[in-house]
């Protein structure tokens, strides 16, 4: 009965966000750090490289397309991301249970498999980027949540679950998960308060993009 009290007051507060006008966007970002072209280039070049091995190996045949890399996407938002664009490129895909689930609408295994691809990494995940971070870089993005975003989301009325100790930093898996979004993420709020969230309190700094 406790737990389902506290899930009741989660979604009536989320939901009040909606009524809250003039809220201004956050511009700024605590403990930005800006990768050198070289770092920026070389996490670029991993990723792709990483994505296109396995379906080069299954169709030797299969020719490389360019990807352009959108922003770094936070990995609640992915399934959503890579719905988004497969379906673009005309592939059935859906979300179901947190994961993108897709197959063909016409296309040879192949299409697909470099549709999937070109999707994937075009939109890397947070957790694979921040993977080739450095100890300072991770710090760099825990301080971004805790000073950015989480302030953020209180100053929106928004719960945001306090951080670790700060000794966690010196890596993501030491974070246990948290993230200041994690609350919302769970709750049953509408995507339209979602969005208006996330476009409010950015989940991810725009430093992790990995756009040339």
């Amino acid at each position: 009965m406790g737990r389902l009290r506290a899930t009741v007051a989660i979604a009536a507060v989320v939901t009040g966000i909606t009524l809250l006008g003039g809220c201004v966007p956050v511009s700024g970002e605590s403990g930005a750090v800006v990768f050198t072209d070289r770092q920026r280039a070389s996490i670029r070049t991993t990723i792709l490289d990483s994505k296109w091995s396995p379906v080069a190996t299954e169709y030797p045949e299969a020719i490389r397309p360019e990807v352009t890399m959108m922003v770094t996407v936070p990995d609640h938002d992915w399934p959503d991301a890579m719905v988004e664009c497969l379906r673009l490129a005309g592939i059935v895909a859906h979300v179901v249970n947190g994961s993108a689930v897709y197959g063909s609408a016409g296309q040879t295994p192949l299409e697909v498999a470099v549709s999937f691809y070109s999707c994937e990494a075009g939109h890397p995940a947070e957790s694979q980027v921040a993977s080739y971070f450095t100890p300072e870089q991770s710090a760099a993005l825990y301080d971004y949540h805790l000073r950015v975003v989480r302030p953020c989301l209180l100053s929106a009325g928004a719960p945001s679950p306090a951080s670790p100790d700060r000794s966690a930093a010196v890596g993501l898996a030491g974070l246990a998960g948290w993230n200041p979004y994690q609350v919302i993420w769970t709750s049953s709020i509408s995507a339209q308060t979602r969005t208006y969230l996330e476009q409010r309190c950015p989940p991810t700094p725009t430093w992790l993009n990995l756009k040339p």
